[in-house]
């Protein structure tokens, strides 16, 4: 069951979301330095796996939120500064021994296109996506990349045509994010699923029904009361179409320990047992 696992950003969250949790794997983020060290022990004491979400350490030079990119921005600056931050990452994850980084990549920029024609807008995008790849070749880490944010790349051609050209890099197929974007864009969540399949490495399962939910309450945790005909994702279905004859597909459970209380008294470690339930079979 190495196979799931959870995102941890803390210490005291390994305990809360892993370890009481069953769980043998974990996807670690924005750690401050000092703690990285227990953090290591703490990893090799329950032997449990890993992956990364860059960055793995805070950084004082890099803007906040940290998950915030760069790569398909047209000042070049900018662009570098999203390129430092994984690079730093990635040397971390040699040592760190992580199975991959997940980096966001195709993102919208945060300036203006200045008139950019399409085609210098992709170039842009590929220039990163090769810096991408080289670095996973020199630190021998593979690179999972998560489309986020209104972007014209977020489709499953420039999808595909990346990871045919880039054999380092793999897709993380975002639950919550795919679903704001097919409301937004006008696509069936479940055909871009299948669709990209086989290139995807890893999901991360979150839930939530519109771009308002994430808003008001960010990263829903999954639970078995979100009924698809409420408007959630349904979880079910998306891991039934990626999971199977994906032997090396990783489940990331990406929310806090803490359900809206607004929309019910839920426990979320509920959600982790029904998502055990539901990717047992698969596995």
């Amino acid at each position: 069951m190495n196979r799931l696992g959870f995102h941890c950003h803390a210490l005291d969250h390994l305990e809360e979301v892993i370890l009481s949790n069953g769980l043998q794997r974990g996807e670690f983020y924005n750690f401050f330095p000092e703690n990285i060290a227990d953090l290591t022990r703490r990893i090799e004491r329950h032997n449990l796996a890993t992956s990364i979400h860059a960055p793995l350490v805070r950084i004082p030079w890099y803007p906040s939120p940290p998950t915030l990119s760069f790569l398909c921005d047209v000042d070049e600056e900018k662009r570098r500064l999203s390129l430092a931050m994984v690079e730093e990452t990635m040397k971390a994850a040699e040592a760190f021994r992580a199975e991959y980084v997940v980096v966001h990549f195709p993102v919208s920029p945060t300036t203006g296109v200045n008139g950019l024609s399409p085609e210098q807008q992709k170039a842009i995008a590929w220039d990163s996506a090769q810096h991408l790849e080289d670095y996973s070749q020199r630190y021998l880490v593979p690179i999972h990349i998560e489309g986020f944010g209104p972007s014209p790349f977020l489709t499953v051609a420039f999808l595909n045509e990346v990871m045919r050209s880039f054999s380092c890099l793999r897709y993380c197929f975002d639950t919550g994010h795919m679903h704001i974007a097919a409301q937004r864009d006008g696509f069936d969540l479940y055909e871009f699923a299948r669709q990209l399949a086989p290139i995807i490495g890893s999901v991360h399962v979150w839930n939530n029904r519109n771009i308002q939910d994430y808003f008001a309450f960010g990263h829903i945790p999954v639970h078995p009361v979100q009924r698809p005909e409420d408007g959630w994702v349904d979880i079910g279905r998306i891991l039934r179409i990626i999971v199977p004859g994906n032997p090396g597909c990783r489940i990331i459970l990406e929310s806090g320990s803490r359900y809206p209380q607004s929309l019910g008294a839920h426990d979320f470690r509920d959600g982790v047992q029904w998502v055990k339930e539901l990717t047992a079979p698969l596995f």
